[in-house]
């Protein structure tokens, strides 16, 4: 058997075991942990098996979801952000992490925000200092959505801005904020099921910037998992 006749034998196999697994769950309610998976998103992500979908999606995210974060993202700015100024990331977690080795702020780079962070953590990890509003010469500000200050950490001399949302992008909101146009966004989608284990993220900004922030994802995962964007999809009214 030839190479290349070998390759597509296992990726036949990979796929008719995936359709199995999938199929078994058609028959009984499939739970995890304390939340129930509706039965119509097994039957919807058994649907794209069975059409073969069992590679990797577009790298940056699937167009279709790129483009609803991009049409939504439209609430904070003037216009809807294209599909092409939008990265699909596994977590809001990794879409920090990217955006930061995109901006070359690792290692000893700096940004203006608020204290308590929620990915505090990370970047002490990337060794990335948080400075308090009073101090100046920062070129990057970093505002969580959530935090009380609020826009606060926008205001002044700063090049670079950054607003982390959370859940908000789909979620509750206690008000709708308008942003200035280059902001660089950054978010989860984990909210459109709240199912742990279907957790995306995603990272939205100028085409050029954009461009080094995929770079620094493709080296840290290439993508994230196709199920789960059409778990996001499915949540967003998309049906076969």
């Amino acid at each position: 058997m030839d190479d290349l006749n070998m390759v597509s034998t296992v990726a036949g196999a990979l796929s008719e075991r995936a359709k199995i697994a999938v199929a078994s769950q058609l028959k009984n309610k499939f739970v995890r942990g304390d939340v129930e998976i509706p039965e119509r998103l097994v039957e919807n992500l058994s649907y794209h098996l069975g059409k073969g979908e069992t590679h990797y999606p577009d790298r940056p995210g699937m167009l279709e979801l790129r483009k609803c974060i991009g049409k939504e993202l439209g609430s904070y700015l003037d216009d809807p952000r294209d599909q092409n100024e939008v990265l699909v990331t596994a977590s809001e977690g990794e879409a920090v992490f990217v955006t930061m080795l995109g901006l070359d702020l690792v290692p000893e780079g700096g940004v203006v925000a608020q204290k308590g962070l929620r990915h505090q953590a990370l970047f002490d990890w990337m060794g990335i200092r948080v400075y308090g509003l009073e101090d100046t010469g920062i070129p990057v500000a970093y505002w969580e959505l959530d935090s009380e200050i609020g826009e606060e950490c926008f205001k002044g001399n700063v090049g670079t801005k950054i607003c982390a949302f959370g859940n908000a992008l789909y979620g509750e909101r206690s008000e709708i904020l308008k942003l200035a146009s280059d902001t660089i966004m950054v978010g989860s989608l984990s909210s459109l099921l709240g199912i742990h284990g279907f957790d995306l993220g995603f990272v939205s900004a100028e085409a050029s910037l954009l461009k080094r922030i995929t770079s620094w994802k493709q080296a840290s995962s290439i993508c994230a998992p196709s199920p789960s964007q059409r778990v996001a999809l499915w949540a967003l009214g998309e049906r076969p």
